[in-house]
């Protein structure tokens, strides 16, 4: 009887503890996209905050809004539409966008200053913008070349002016394989950048002039990287069949001080997954054996020093996960979400992922994309709706 009511107080304390409210939701964008991985290999939507806390929101088809605290909506443009765009919001709370090899400057109300096309400035094609940083009025960005080994580095004044330029080469395996940059953090009067393959990831590191670059390859892949009390925080997974949530802390020579592995619940849905199986599906049995997770993990926020808040997708779900550092997962988070679903039937496919949580005093602010693709219609069109929504832990 007394375990039978441990395990009740136990279940009890996680539905507790897992309870999320919605403050607001903002619908950013909603439009239709026939590429079978547009979440998987972009970050489809930016955040940038400006300095009385209002914010600026990009979506990967082209939509700018600036909203407030509440989730109301100030103005809305069309920008440019791009695969991987970047934003972030300078000294002067004027908006910068990457896009390719162009960088365009907005002001506070999304009016263009100028826009500068970087092509010509490295003598390699096809160049790509990949991330950027600001400090001290200096725009820090990374980037690569298309079928090139080869990462490029550059910093430009307020008005786009290079400053300095320089790239170099990636250990890789082979020709014409390059691993894209997905984020440039600056600390301690240095640049981080983090690329990441299918498995494994690569951190270098320089001075704020390009130059005394170190490289480093982690044997999982990081999803993102945060600075907490002048330290470098980095959270990712591993790519197996006992998929791991990776939590590390890094000194400023990127040498591992701290590093921990939580054992995500398996969330593989049988019947889901073997819908579409190319050949004869595996019984349950097999497959329960083989296949246990399938999580995504692209953003963290600090709870407190010892708690995370982790966000993404847990088999095609929308995903929050709390973890305690010094223990466990306290609890995982996973939930169905319909309402930007147009279909609902055996034939379609839904994918729900969140891309990016910050924290804004006792809430948060995530955003997030649905994903939705009936097989009865001809062409495999894609139904996309992103959004931003506060959320409160309850």
């Amino acid at each position: 009887m007394k375990n039978v009511l441990k395990i009740v107080v136990l279940f009890f304390t996680f539905s507790v503890q897992a309870q999320i409210s919605v403050s607001w939701n903002l619908n950013i964008d909603n439009y239709t996209n026939s590429s079978s991985n547009y979440a998987r290999k972009y970050v489809p939507i930016e955040i940038a905050q400006f300095s009385n806390s209002e914010r600026v929101v990009l979506s990967q088809n082209g939509t700018l809004i600036k909203f407030n605290s509440s989730g109301t909506i100030i103005w809305s443009k069309k920008t440019s539409v791009c695969a991987k765009q970047r934003i972030i919001i300078d000294s002067k709370d004027n908006i910068i966008i990457i896009c390719g090899s162009k960088i365009t400057k907005l002001d506070y109300n999304g009016e263009e200053i100028w826009k500068k096309d970087y092509s010509t400035d490295f003598n390699k094609k096809y160049l790509t913008f990949d991330a950027l940083a600001f400090f001290k009025d200096k725009f820090y960005i990374v980037g690569h070349f298309f079928h090139s080994k080869y990462i490029c580095q550059l910093s430009i004044d307020l008005n786009g002016r290079v400053l300095w330029k320089t790239k170099f080469k990636q250990d890789v395996d082979y020709d014409y394989s390059f691993i894209e940059p997905k984020q440039i953090v600056l600390n301690n009067e240095r640049i981080y950048i983090l690329a990441h393959d299918y498995s494994n990831s690569f951190l270098y590191f320089s001075n704020l002039d390009g130059k005394k670059r170190k490289e480093i390859k982690m044997d999982y892949k990081i999803k993102k990287m945060k600075l907490r009390n002048d330290s470098l925080f980095a959270l990712g997974h591993l790519n197996n069949l006992k998929d791991k949530l990776v939590f590390t802390k890094l000194d400023t020579d990127l040498n591992v001080l701290e590093k921990s592995e939580f054992e995500l619940n398996r969330n593989i849905d049988y019947k889901k997954a073997i819908r579409n199986w190319a050949t004869v599906p595996p019984t349950k049995e097999e497959f329960d054996k083989n296949h246990i997770t399938a999580y995504d993990i692209n953003d963290f926020e600090f709870l407190n020093a010892q708690n995370l808040l982790v966000v993404g997708s847990s088999d095609g779900k929308q995903w929050i996960g709390n973890v305690d550092l010094k223990k466990d997962i306290v609890w995982n988070w996973d939930k169905e979400d319909s309402r930007y679903f147009k279909f609902n039937n055996e034939y379609s496919q839904h994918n729900f992922s969140l891309y990016s949580v910050d924290r804004i005093d006792n809430k948060y602010l995530i955003s997030g994309i649905s994903e939705e693709e009936d097989y009865k219609e001809s062409g495999f069109i894609k139904y996309i709706n992103i959004f931003v929504r506060e959320i409160k832990l309850d």
